[in-house]
């Protein structure tokens, strides 16, 4: 990459190069915490209780936590996965037609689309909007650089700052910045002024906590209570009601991520294809099934469609899927 980019500002300037240094990053490289740094970008805004509050009012998060966390992948895997789904489909079939690779980056304007439409239903604030945004960009920053097998390069880095500036954009958030130095006053202006102890913070956590730990085998399900503040600042303690790590707890939980990183390192060999959920091709009945489930009970066993993503009270009105010819 560093021979290939041998200037890193080109990354800023061109969208394709850091599509495909995104897609390295996240979907090769640092699979397991690129996507554990993005949930928890989803999770970190519970701290804040304009956003906590609003969630609690629509109980979407306490009734169909499971249902929500997937919808939420599933759409931003649509929005990011483009390039690697078409990399991955060359592999196996090098004469692939520019009416399939068309249909991939339709898909993904397809579920900004709906992202877009779904947050236009809730009175959300920009600086909320905001805020998310930028934990987009400095948590995958933080998990990898803190806790991988390697730290990132700076074209690494300015890969997922445009990515995710070109998102925020057509998101149609406004006063994005467009320095990455920018984005971090934004993050600690924020958390300043708005994460703050509330009842409601803990009331959407908690749940998702317990969503996530289904990943986990039962028995460690207090683990993941006992190691989650290692993975927040002190002020989202705060905000949370939790009290801050101890000393032994924070020990052993860097041990561990020290431990894997060195296995990884040593042990462990590149990957030659990109670790995708979201397939290629839609099934017979137009719905694409994830390559593999990440929560159990499966949510779309049958496969979803983009447009039928989100609450079940914001499914499209006709009845009548109308496929693309």
């Amino acid at each position: 990459m560093i021979k290939k980019y041998p200037d890193p500002n080109v990354i800023l300037q061109d969208h394709d190069i850091a599509v495909e240094i995104y897609s390295n990053i996240f979907r090769k490289e640092f699979p397991l915490f690129a996507r554990s740094s993005l949930e928890f970008a989803l999770f970190k805004p519970f701290a804040t209780p304009s956003v906590s509050k609003l969630l609690v009012s629509t109980r979407q998060f306490m009734d169909e936590c499971p249902r929500r966390a997937e919808d939420t992948e599933l759409i931003l895997s649509e929005i990011i996965d483009a390039y690697p789904r078409i990399q991955n489909e060359m592999r196996r079939n090098p004469h692939l037609s520019q009416k399939d690779i068309k249909k991939q980056y339709e898909r993904r304007e397809a579920s900004l689309n709906r992202l877009n439409e779904l947050h236009g239903k809730y009175p959300i604030s920009n600086d909320d909007y905001l805020y998310t945004l930028v934990l987009f960009v400095l948590e995958p920053i933080r998990w990898i650089n803190s806790w991988e097998w390697r730290k990132l390069d700076i074209r690494e880095i300015n890969a997922i700052f445009k990515v995710w500036h070109e998102i925020g954009t057509k998101m149609l958030i406004k006063d994005i910045p467009d320095t990455l130095d920018e984005w971090i006053v934004i993050q600690k202006k924020y958390e300043v002024a708005s994460v703050k102890y509330h009842p409601a913070n803990w009331t959407c956590a908690d749940p998702t906590i317990k969503h996530l730990g289904k990943k986990l085998p039962g028995f460690m399900l207090p683990l993941l209570y006992t190691m989650l503040p290692c993975l927040l600042e002190e002020g989202e303690c705060r905000a949370f009601g939790i009290s801050t790590p101890s000393y032994l707890i924070q020990r052993i939980f860097q041990i561990t991520v020290y431990v894997r990183a060195t296995f990884i390192k040593y042990i462990c060999l590149p990957r030659d294809t990109f670790d995708l959920r979201t397939p290629f091709h839609a099934n017979e009945h137009g719905k694409y099934v994830p390559h593999y489930f990440v929560y159990d009970p499966a949510i779309y066993k049958e496969g979803y469609r983009i447009e039928e993503l989100g609450p079940e009270k914001f499914m499209p009105k006709c009845p009548v899927f109308h496929a693309k010819q």
